[in-house]
């Protein structure tokens, strides 16, 4: 048994709450570059203190953990496993502020399209409505000077 109890801790998430998760995947977006600025660093606080969910949580611990998870991981492996933890009513939330992240320049390189792919088919969004969602970021964003 004990064998056994070794494999399955190997074979564990490491994820282990649906904060981490949240901010995984958005921490994972605004790292797609491999460059993380300030400004994308306060948007990402800006907008999870924006969620009920998150009051009192201490980012800094997640935000550390997340950093060491992709950097271990590796991105796509460790986007499919925050998606195993985000709940069903927070998936299409989830991905709209991904995509905010990814599409913020108003354009979509093929890094950033494949992440897109990549977060539609583990977090199971229909294809319908990823693409009103990837319209209407795009339509926000319309204009926007790059690099901010």
């Amino acid at each position: 048994m004990n064998s056994f109890e070794n494999k399955n801790i190997s074979d564990q998430n490491p994820v282990t709450s649906e904060f981490e998760a949240w901010v995984g995947i958005l921490y994972s977006c605004i790292s797609a570059d491999n460059q993380i600025t300030d400004s994308e660093t306060a948007w990402l606080s800006r907008v999870l203190h924006s969620k009920q969910k998150f009051v009192g949580i201490d980012m800094a611990p997640l935000y550390a953990k997340s950093f060491n998870l992709r950097m271990e991981l590796g991105q796509l492996k460790y986007i499919s496993a925050c998606c195993e933890l985000i709940k069903e009513e927070d998936k299409e939330t989830v991905f709209a502020l991904a995509l905010e992240v990814l599409l913020a320049d108003g354009t979509l390189e093929k890094e950033e399209k494949n992440l897109i792919e990549v977060l539609s088919n583990r977090l199971k969004i229909d294809a319908d409505m990823t693409s009103k969602i990837i319209e209407v970021i795009f339509l926000k964003n319309k204009g926007n000077i790059k690099g901010i």
